[in-house]
Order: C-alpha cells, then structure tokens, then sequence
C-alpha cells in the first residue's frame, strides 16, 4: 500500500513534485494542498510546478484541500478507480459523506456522472423514471419517444418521431393543433 510522502516545507514539496516520475493526482493534489496553505497563488503554483492550465492548479486545490490524508491515501492507493473527476464532485461534501461516496466509488463502480449527481444531492433513480416513462409513452401512442430531462434546470424536450405527411397530421391534431385550410 502506498502512502504519502512526509513533506515538511514547500520547496520539498516542489522538489518532491519535480522529481517523482509517474506521480499521480492524488499526489499532486498533496502537493498543492501544502503549497496553497503555505500562501501560495494559483499562478505562483502553476510556475514553480510547471503546471500550464489553470483550472489544472484550481481542480488539484479544491481536492488537496478537502479531502482528508487517508482520503487522499485512499485515491493515491486506487487512481484507476477513483479519478480526479470523481474527487472534484466528492469534495463539495461534508467528510463522513465524502468518505462513504469514495468508498462507494471502489464498491460500486460509480461513474463520475452519477458521482456529480449524488454530490448535488439527486441521483440517478430520475433519469431512470424519465426513461420509464418515455417507454410508457412509446407503447401508448406506438411511436419512438425521446425525452431529455435536465434536472438542474427541471426542464427538457420530448421528441417523437411520425412517418410520413398523414402520420404529422394525425400527431398534430392529438396535440390540438389544427390545420388551416
């Protein structure tokens, strides 16, 4: 099992970030942390780890300062499973919630997508009754149904497909639309 490296100034932790080959996000974000609580800026990070993309130093921070040492150790000990997408959304939430969600990640496989949703507080059971009821829709009116669901906005779309000239007519007045002659 890996651990995290014992850095106890911020030139070790450069030196440390520019001589570890391979170092792995979790490792990164460590080494942000401690840069960030040493006073450092995001562009004085960026240039003494060399690091070109902003949001690069501003995703590492938010991760680095957020999560705990065994939560990072948890990352660092699991990089393929847990990514730094799924620590971006973790980290907006309380620490017991958050190590139950990363440990979640490793148990259960979760996609980043359905992480983002759990961190917001919604989950993935609305896309599924989208889902179920546009189905329910289709064997209805026997005609594909798509329906896009944004649950941030509580809004969407419901297309569904006619064939042929007299099929929209016949769509069209079960919507209530008449057509002029």
């Amino acid at each position: 099992m890996k651990t995290l490296p014992i850095l106890l100034d911020d030139e070790e932790a450069i030196r440390y970030y520019q001589e570890t080959e391979s170092i792995s996000d979790a490792e990164k974000a460590y080494v942000v942390r401690l840069l960030s609580l040493e006073g450092y800026q995001n562009k004085r990070i960026r240039d003494v780890l060399g690091i070109e993309k902003v949001y690069a130093v501003t995703h590492l921070k938010r991760a680095g300062l957020a999560l705990s040492d065994d939560e990072l150790t948890l990352w660092l000990n699991n990089p393929k499973k847990i990514t730094l997408g799924h620590v971006r959304a973790a980290a907006k939430l309380p620490q017991p919630k958050r190590e139950t969600l990363l440990r979640d990640i490793l148990a259960k496989k979760i996609s980043v997508h359905e992480c983002e949703l759990i961190a917001k507080g919604q989950s993935e059971e609305k896309d599924v009754d989208v889902k179920r009821y546009a189905e329910d829709m289709e064997n209805q009116l026997g005609r594909p149904i798509n329906i896009r669901y944004n649950p941030a906005k509580c809004s969407g779309s419901v297309t569904l497909q006619f064939f042929g000239l007299d099929d929209l007519d016949d769509v069209s007045e079960s919507l209530g639309y008449k057509v002029q002659e």
